[in-house]
C-alpha cells in the first residue's frame, strides 16, 4: 500500500478488464467498453523501481 489511504481506497475499487485493459467501477458485471466477463481487481502493490 502506498502512503496515501484515501487514494488506496479509490484505486481498490477499480476492476481492470483482461481483454481490452480498460479501467472499469467496482462491481460490475462485465466491461462498458467490451463486453467482456473477464475482470481483475487493480494491482495495489507498488512497483519498486531498479536500480
Amino acid at each position: 500500500m502506498g502512503k496515501f489511504p484515501i487514494a488506496d481506497a479509490e484505486i481498490s475499487k477499480i476492476w481492470i478488464c483482461k481483454r481490452c485493459k480498460r479501467r472499469n467501477r467496482a462491481g460490475v458485471e462485465k466491461c462498458r467498453w467490451c463486453g467482456s466477463k473477464y475482470l481483475r481487481p487493480k494491482k495495489k502493490a507498488l512497483k519498486a523501481k531498479k536500480a
